[in-house]
């Protein structure tokens, strides 16, 4: 997957880096709010986005699939179909530690399972809409 020299790949992989480390705080900083802050929910989607929108411009889709369905619990955050709890949280916060793992091991993140990951999103978000 990385070539020397692969430019692109390296900034990419810097960004999501600083960008998993913003998400990671932003969802600690979320589970202490008794109501979401909508622009810090905002500041996460954007930087699940982005995470998701570089790893689809370097066809990284194991990253772009799991960064998916991360954005996705966001964005029912965002328009208030769901709300943040314990169970959200905590399968995003797995998700965004899954990504690090990927991102590190980028040559062989095609290989690596987020089965578990993506089924802990859905759960959660599942779980939230019968509350």
């Amino acid at each position: 997957m990385s070539r020397p020299g692969d430019e692109v790949l390296e900034v990419y992989l810097e960004e999501t880096t600083e960008r998993l480390d913003s998400i990671e705080s932003g969802l600690l900083q979320l589970e202490k709010m008794p109501t979401p802050d909508p622009g810090l929910v905002n500041s996460i989607f954007r930087d699940a986005h982005s995470v998701k929108a570089g790893a689809n411009l370097l066809k990284l889709k194991t990253i772009e699939e799991l960064a998916h369905k991360l954005e996705n619990v966001l964005e029912m955050i965002r328009k208030d179909r769901i709300g943040v709890n314990e169970m959200i949280i905590t399968a995003s916060l797995e998700a965004v530690d899954k990504l690090r793992e990927l991102v590190d091991n980028i040559d062989e993140s095609e290989n690596i399972s987020i089965r578990l990951h993506t089924a802990m999103l859905e759960m959660s978000v599942k779980k939230s809409l019968e509350q």
